[in-house]
């Protein structure tokens, strides 16, 4: 989940200038017919170059254009984890702070084509004891991040390169201080809501690296792959006061899983409480020399979402994931670029682990946000987890309860956050409780 946090202050300060040189270097080394993104007026990037540049259906009338008004993004984010007995593990207790974060410069469009190049940084305020690092914080990184070319029509477009990549299983919705890229050709005509979308994956860089693999998340692995594809396609529909939405996937990792994803919701906006009922269909497969064991893997799963009052909202998740004794962790679902990571696609999720990679059986959760005023909101978590990682193994019957806080600042401060989630799992498996807390500092840009 995206809780990190950013420091304006640099600690190695070589390091830090070596990030920013090379990070503007590429940017205005790019060749300049090689250029990108919205049709509609946008502000030069530097404003004693020009006016306002306009645009036609293709981007700007020139090249010098397509890199005055360009755009920088980013996010700088400072991460303080503390963890004890950390995932189970008895006196595994670790704490870790570190900072960094990513940055892109992305042209404006020049006859369709543009193009971003970005850099990422982590390091660590301080190395701490022996055994107390905290894997993800404890690797300092340095380089390049996301380095595309794309070319945009309308709803269309085609983008090559090192990218971030929205689909599910597929995704950097779960990031600390660097995101996870993909080195992929990425084609999406339509929006959100109503898409055709096909992907081609060569590389992955998860955020505990900086450097892009031919492997997966599954550390123990060594054995490089040809990658993955994905073809999807999204629907929406207005019926009365219901809204219907649906998307399916497929999704295919070289000697690992084939993957079919369904989802659905009807939403009522004029209703009390606007409900929103959603439901999940979730299939794996075993692929090639499956190199995570057997797959066969079936998922349900069926979610309720309400909004009692405008700053209340509620939601209530569950998932079964069928039993199969004769398949990868009981019939689990094996996902090669999102394991070991919070904020799946499964509707019942747990915070701090993921669903996929506790086994089979029920898993439940809820979560309540409360927004006690535009730039501070609170909330809760708890999820309970009756999974089985084989047939002859008890249930996990694990229980987590989180509670967390967000500060959103506003006026010269806009774009800096501020949050703690403070959590703990307990099971009966163990005598001991996983005690977490994390405490991020975020400015995006």
């Amino acid at each position: 989940m995206k809780h990190s946090i950013v420091s304006l202050f640099p600690g190695d300060i070589r390091t830090g200038r070596l990030f920013s040189i090379s990070t503007v270097a590429a940017a205005l080394l790019l060749p300049a017919f090689v250029f990108a993104e919205s049709p509609a007026a946008i502000k030069p990037l530097s404003s004693n170059l020009g006016q306002t540049c306009t645009q036609n259906a293709y981007g700007v009338d020139n090249a010098l254009d397509a890199l005055r008004c360009g755009s920088v993004h980013g996010s700088l984010r400072s991460l303080y984890y503390s963890t004890n007995n950390a995932y189970f593990v008895k006196n595994n207790n670790q704490d870790t702070a570190s900072y960094g974060g990513n940055i892109l410069f992305q042209t404006a469009p020049y006859y369709g084509i543009s193009a971003g190049v970005g850099g990422i940084y982590q390091q660590q305020w301080r190395s701490p004891g022996a055994g107390r690092g905290v894997t993800e914080l404890a690797t300092n990184q340095n380089g390049f991040g996301e380095a595309w070319l794309r070319w945009q029509y309308q709803d269309f477009r085609f983008t090559a390169g090192d990218q971030r990549i929205d689909i599910p299983f597929m995704s950097d919705y779960d990031w600390r201080i660097t995101p996870i890229l993909f080195r992929a050709v990425d084609m999406h005509w339509g929006d959100k809501t109503d898409f055709v979308h096909a992907t081609k994956i060569y590389r992955y860089k998860p955020w505990r690296s900086d450097k892009f693999l031919a492997t997966s998340a599954y550390s123990a692995i060594k054995e490089e792959t040809n990658g993955a594809w994905a073809v999807g396609a999204g629907r929406s529909k207005q019926m009365g006061d219901i809204t219907l939405t649906g998307q399916l996937w497929y999704e295919s990792y070289d000697d690992y899983v084939n993957i079919c994803y369904s989802e659905a919701h009807s939403q009522w906006k004029a209703a009390p409480w606007q409900p929103d009922i959603g439901v999940q269909f979730i299939r794996g497969s075993g692929e090639g020399e499956r190199l995570r064991g057997e797959v066969d893997s079936t998922s349900y799963g069926v979610q309720l979402a309400l909004t009692p009052t405008s700053n209340v909202k509620w939601s209530i998740n569950y998932n079964h994931i069928v039993s199969n004794p004769e398949a990868y962790l009981n019939g689990a679902l094996v996902t090669p670029y999102s394991s070991s990571t919070s904020s799946g696609k499964y509707f019942a999720q747990p915070y701090f682990t993921s669903t996929q990679d506790l086994g089979t059986g029920n898993a439940y959760s809820t979560r309540i946000t409360y927004q006690v005023m535009p730039a501070l909101s609170i909330g809760t978590y708890y999820s309970f987890m009756d999974l089985k990682s084989s047939a002859s193994a008890p249930s996990r019957n694990q229980s987590e309860y989180v509670v967390f806080g967000i500060y959103q600042f506003d006026g010269a401060l806009k774009g800096l956050s501020l949050s703690n989630f403070l959590g703990v799992q307990t099971s009966p498996v163990y005598d001991y409780s996983f005690w977490q807390n994390r405490v991020s500092l975020q400015y995006n840009f």
